[in-house]
Formats: C-alpha cells, structure tokens, sequence
C-alpha cells in the first residue's frame, strides 16, 4: 500500500508541475509605428506587468502568464494582446 501512496504523491506533484508550467506563454511578433529602441509598457488592468523592447525590424519577444493585456503606445492608442499556452505571434499596431 505504500508503494501505492508514493506513485500517486509522485503522479500528482507531476501533474501539477505541468500545469504551472502551461501558464506561461511567449508572444512575438512586430510592432509597426514605432522606431527600434522604443520601450512600450504592457499592462494587465491598471497595473504594468512588463516592459515591451522593440527590436531591429520592429520585432519583439515576450514571456507573459496567460490572459489579455494592453499595450501602451507613445501616441495614447492601447492595443490588446493575448498570451496564450506556448509560444504565439501578436503583431501590434502603434499607427
């Protein structure tokens, strides 16, 4: 019966390594509108979760826990963006 016990604390510590694991989602993609260098804020509500670096070609990556999020561009537009599980491509317009 112990054996037992100890597969099933085995399995379940498993389990829920993988399921905090799935929460996290990479966005990448292209920011137009704004030149290479610019910092944008990405915020959940009111709150800024992170910051947003626009590389060469306006491209950008990003790690994010899954939900929606607002990006906040230099002329007061707020384009939304969402994280999914796994890697996903969010291209945001600051026009």
């Amino acid at each position: 019966m112990n054996r037992f016990q100890g597969l099933v604390v085995a399995a379940a510590l498993v389990f829920t390594a993988t399921i905090a694991q799935a929460q996290v989602g990479t966005l990448q993609g292209v920011v137009n509108g704004v030149p290479p260098g610019t910092v944008l804020a990405v915020l959940k509500g009111d709150a800024k979760v992170a910051d947003l670096k626009v590389e060469a070609g306006g491209k950008y990556s990003l790690a994010l826990n899954t939900g929606v999020y607002t990006v906040k561009c230099p002329n007061g537009t707020t384009p939304k963006i969402a994280a999914l599980n796994g890697s996903a491509t969010a291209n945001i317009s600051c026009q």
